[in-house]
């Protein structure tokens, strides 16, 4: 059931009582300003964040690029104490290698190697080995010397002794025991035990 529209009703629209129809039409228009009040809220906040997280990345972005300043700057300073070293060092070259230029060269053998020359003079170059000459042709070479190769049709198939090289061989009747002193591997000691 439909209430009567011309009903008097109180409402907090008007003071005293008023028909229901015009107090649901003005709670109408109410919310629809209050839907547009929400809504210019909304957007007001929404623009806020926007221009905070704007801020925020401005500031970020000033922050890498001090960083990136003072990285340089320390580089730069780096690379200048590097130079002013070199510098030094080849300033140091350079007056070492004047220095040295300057000093008078000692024309005068020592006294003992003078002595020794005058005593022994020095002998002439001689070939020691005048019987060869190469002449780059070919030459002979004498043969080796081998130990004679034994003829497979002599050898017996039943013995195959001494067909084996030594390390491979069976090992001699009885065993030989190990002779020395066997030491025990080393034990890992587990670090995570406690």
């Amino acid at each position: 059931m439909t209430p009567d529209p011309f009903e008097l009703i109180d409402s907090p629209f008007a003071e005293g009582k008023i028909e229901r129809w015009r107090a649901e039409a003005m709670a109408g228009g109410a919310m629809g300003a209050l839907q547009n009040v929400y809504d210019i809220v909304r957007a007001d906040a929404s623009e806020a964040a926007a221009r905070a997280d704007a801020e925020q990345a401005r500031e970020g972005l000033i922050a890498h690029v001090c960083d990136q300043i003072t990285e340089l700057s320390r580089r730069f300073d780096a690379l200048e104490a590097r130079l002013a070293a070199a510098e030094d060092a080849r300033r140091a070259d350079v007056a070492a290698r004047e220095e040295f230029e300057e000093e008078p060269l000692a024309l005068a053998l020592p006294p003992d190697l003078s002595e020794y020359q005058a005593r022994t003079p020095p002998a002439g170059i001689v070939d020691v080995d005048e019987t060869h000459q190469p002449s780059g042709d070919l030459h002979a070479i004498a043969a080796k010397d081998e130990p004679p190769v034994a003829d497979p049709e002599d050898r017996d198939d039943d013995d195959n002794v001494g067909d084996l090289p030594p390390g491979l061989a069976d090992p001699p009747e009885p065993v030989p025991e190990p002779r020395g002193k066997v030491q025990p591997q080393p034990i890992a000691i587990s670090l995570n035990q406690e």
